[in-house]
């Protein structure tokens, strides 16, 4: 139980105009298997909601070797490296199975929060998580500290209001829809010659249904959501290499 396993082969439905796993659809299934280990160990949904508190991501760094691929088998594996009184970090890792190659690597760190107040909650007594922590070591580092993208620094941006169809069981933001909005700040001739080798995203501050945020970018790969720029609710860095 302390390591939780998933396998799956990539279908046609769930691949982008290269025959590859988007990244959003990368980060959603680094979500649901995480979902599923903490389901099986005892600190799912709705073990959480028995105090009024919900998971939420908090930050993530991912290493890309190469994107899964249309018709592969994987094996992705997930287990608990530490918990603190108000973050637990989780790592991944996402095996091809006809050779047992790691093509993708990534670190993430989790919080609770309050879904009256929408403060954090105390994790320290979550003794069915602290039982699981596995001293295996993670291939991906933990996302570095990311600072907000100066308006003059931006090389280009849009505006996005939030729709329902945005929103998730927490009424914010989905973690997919804020990839889907980064990874938009580039356009498909780019993607046809570069692919992203590290993607790393801190969530700062709930964007919630009606709110219209500005996303941009920088020169460097930095990127930021921001409802209001003094106050930034996501900053992120993506590193390319040629594809």
């Amino acid at each position: 139980m302390n390591i939780h396993h998933h396998e799956f082969r990539l279908v046609a439905s769930e691949v982008d105009s290269r025959l590859r796993m988007p990244l959003s659809s990368l980060v959603v299934a680094i979500i649901d298997i995480a979902t599923a280990h903490a389901n099986r160990i005892g600190v799912g949904y709705d073990d959480m909601m028995k105090t009024n508190s919900s998971w939420v991501l908090s930050r993530l760094a991912i290493d890309i070797t190469e994107m899964p691929r249309l018709g592969e088998d994987y094996r992705m594996s997930t287990w608990i490296t530490g918990i603190s009184r108000l973050f637990s970090d989780r790592c991944f890792e996402l095996r091809r199975l006809s050779d047992d190659a790691v093509v993708v690597s990534a670190h993430s760190v989790w919080m609770a929060i309050d879904m009256t107040t929408r403060r954090p909650s105390d994790l320290t007594a979550l003794n069915a998580m602290t039982e699981r922590i596995l001293d295996r070591p993670c291939a991906c580092l933990p996302a570095s500290p990311l600072r907000p993208l100066a308006r003059e620094a931006a090389d280009y941006g849009f505006d996005y209001t939030v729709k329902v169809s945005d929103i998730d069981v927490n009424r914010h933001l989905t973690t997919r829809r804020y990839i889907d909005l980064l990874v938009d700040l580039y356009d498909l001739p780019f993607y046809e010659s570069h692919a992203i080798s590290r993607f790393e995203i801190a969530f700062k501050r709930e964007v919630r249904y009606g709110e219209t945020v500005a996303v941009s970018r920088g020169a460097d790969g930095a990127a930021m959501i921001a409802s209001d720029p003094a106050s930034p609710n996501a900053l992120s860095k993506m590193i390319f290499s040629n594809d």
